[in-house]
């Protein structure tokens, strides 16, 4: 009986063992969202969304990260919008509030897929929807 028992406390500690080793390399793989990042907006879809054509000029995102909280700055050629940010897995989402032609504020969505240095998503907003990529222009000081 005490063999057993000897046995089932040998495998328990190496199973803790293995857990604990597992825990930070997965932690590793999470994906970095951290940084500032050269944004490229694709054609406008479904006919609307851009009025100015073109990709709107330079734009970049600056994501910063407090705690389990993030930020995201949208730096365009009409000024810079903070936003809270969602992040999920792979994935990081936000609402930016931005004056229309009209005067009137308007929402726009922001959902985006992180792979490495390289970002895809979409913005949308009322009736208009468009793609954009983006690509790390540099790492987070805290890696």
């Amino acid at each position: 009986m005490w063999k057993l028992k000897w046995i089932f406390g040998v495998i328990c500690t190496c199973l803790l063992m293995l857990s604990l080793a597992v825990i930070p390399a997965k932690a590793q793989n999470a994906p970095n969202f951290v940084g500032t990042w050269d944004m490229t907006m694709a054609a406008p879809q479904n006919g609307g969304g851009g009025g100015r054509g073109g990709n709107g000029g330079s734009q970049s995102l600056v994501i910063t990260q407090d705690g389990d909280k993030y930020k995201v700055t949208h730096k365009t050629p009409r000024g810079d919008v903070t936003s809270d940010a969602t992040v999920d897995g792979s994935s990081i989402s936000w609402t930016e509030q931005r004056e229309g032609r009209n005067g009137n504020t308007m929402q726009i969505q922001y959902k985006a897929t992180v792979d490495g240095d390289s970002m895809t998503g979409t913005m949308s907003g009322g009736r208009f929807s468009r793609d954009f990529t983006a690509k790390r222009a540099s790492a987070s000081s805290s890696s």
